[in-house]
């Protein structure tokens, strides 16, 4: 009886290290498809890091931030953010006019508003306008005054056709 329960207790131990055995082998390479998966997903983000960090540097080449020589000719005004601040004196002629000075066009459905602006350096910026229909971009000269005033001069202009 005793041999009989050894050997039933040995059996059993034998078919759970085989139960052991197996399923630890569908885990492993279950385990290592999708680590092989997550290192070819890993290269291919990268790789989008890498493209999005290059095209990053290209639009901040033109950016008053990235441009110290314009950031040096701020040194003597004390203003934080100098592109912030002349965004905000932009802005400001659209809501004390019936018609915005800057943008040479009458609005069509309602008057031409600015609503993107990006401060080149320190003396141009290029703005984004639009009517609710309509839109266009328009690029201007500034000019910061001793009693930190800004004057904005219009150098170019363009009204993009409706395309039906």
């Amino acid at each position: 009886m005793k041999n009989k329960i050894l050997l039933y207790l040995f059996l059993f131990t034998v078919l759970i290290l085989i139960f052991q055995l197996v399923n630890s082998k569908k885990v492993f390479n279950d385990m290592n498809t999708k680590i092989v998966t997550y290192k070819k997903e890993n290269i291919i983000l990268k790789d989008s890091i890498s493209q999005l960090g290059t095209l990053l540097e290209e639009e901040r080449y033109f950016n008053l931030m990235g441009n110290e020589e314009a950031m040096r000719y701020f040194n003597s005004f004390e203003i934080d953010d100098i592109s912030g601040w002349v965004k905000d004196e932009l802005y400001e002629t659209n809501l004390l006019r019936e018609k915005n000075d800057l943008i040479p066009y009458e609005g069509m459905n309602r008057t031409f508003l600015i609503n993107k602006v990006k401060v080149l350096n320190h003396k141009w910026l290029i703005a984004d306008f639009s009517d609710g229909t309509h839109w266009g971009e328009i690029f201007l000269g500034y000019k910061i005054l001793p009693n930190n005033k800004v004057t904005f001069e219009l150098k170019e202009h363009l009204l993009y056709p409706i395309l039906d």
